[in-house]
């Protein structure tokens, strides 16, 4: 079923949003998950799961930043569009570069 019947060029943008959103959120908690880990083993161990973690964390970290630049620079023709289409395109191409920046901020405050 689609969302709130919009077209077709319109529900794909509408899922790719959201699973953009949702990587991103899922941060969080494998941020969470790491540190718990890492605070947990020995001090020899601590150097090399703190390398892991990093890596993986990062390594969702880019490709969440790839993914919130593509819904940015999305090729939508927006001219062909009514009006509430063209107006929830120009709010969605933004909301998953302010989940990735307010994630990425939450995250530097709180470890």
């Amino acid at each position: 079923m689609k969302a709130l019947f919009l077209s077709d060029e319109i529900n794909q943008f509408h899922c790719s949003m959201l699973k953009s959103v949702l990587l991103i959120l899922s941060l969080l908690p494998m941020s969470r998950v790491l540190f718990n880990v890492w605070q947990d083993l020995d001090a020899s161990s601590q150097i090399m799961m703190g390398f892991l973690g990093l890596s993986v964390f990062s390594a969702v970290a880019i490709i969440s930043f790839y993914h919130a630049l593509n819904a940015i620079v999305s090729t939508l023709n927006i001219e062909h569009l009514s009006k509430f289409d063209g107006i929830l395109v120009r709010v969605y191409r933004y909301m998953p570069m302010l989940f990735l920046a307010s994630m990425l901020s939450y995250l530097a405050t709180q470890i």
